[in-house]
């Protein structure tokens, strides 16, 4: 790789870290072509982007950033996936493939997460986490639960009323 193809490698990595939210730094030792393409597309649907880097270049591109936390992590086979889109969707994907898969050496090594460091089991929680959708079905349910337990105990007191003029009603027929 000529100088100046490697400064334009760093000019692009430096150009797509500023309009990331966030960078999880992954060893693909041991992922074959296959392996790394479906990786790449699952990542791609999670809203993220997964590319395989040169340390190097990655370490001059991520130099005087936030980023530059990770440069111990950027050692051997390194893959990048620069965050887009929703954290835990595309921490759940690469969490979820390496469940998938544990007979390949692929693992999370760290990330960066709104200039935050995030350790592997960090971004293993929040791959972990339910989903938007769920956790908005959770609150939804701890929010009602009270007010229909106070509509069934407003509604218990007529109910009781009608029982007791029901009783009395039949002990004066008797």
């Amino acid at each position: 790789m000529s100088r100046k193809a490697r400064e334009e490698a760093v000019a692009a990595l430096a150009e797509r870290l500023g309009k990331t939210k966030g960078l999880i730094v992954c060893d693909y030792t041991g992922l074959n072509v296959e392996k790394i393409t479906m990786l790449r597309r699952r990542v791609r649907d999670a809203g993220a982007e997964l590319k395989v880097v040169k340390n190097t270049l990655l370490k001059i591109a991520t130099r005087d950033t936030a980023y530059a936390a990770l440069h111990d992590m950027m050692k051997g086979q390194t893959a990048i996936a620069f965050v887009d889109g929703d954290p835990a969707h595309i921490a759940k994907v690469l969490t979820q493939f390496v469940k998938d898969n544990p007979d390949l050496q692929f693992r999370v090594r760290s990330g960066v997460l709104e200039q935050h460091l995030l350790q592997p089991q960090q971004i293993e929680q929040i791959g972990n986490l339910p989903s938007r959708e769920v956790l908005l079905g959770q609150l939804v349910g701890v929010l009602s639960a009270p007010l229909a337990g106070l509509v069934t105990v407003l509604a218990g007191m007529p109910r009781k009323f009608l029982c007791v003029l029901q009783a009395i009603s039949e002990k004066k027929k008797a």
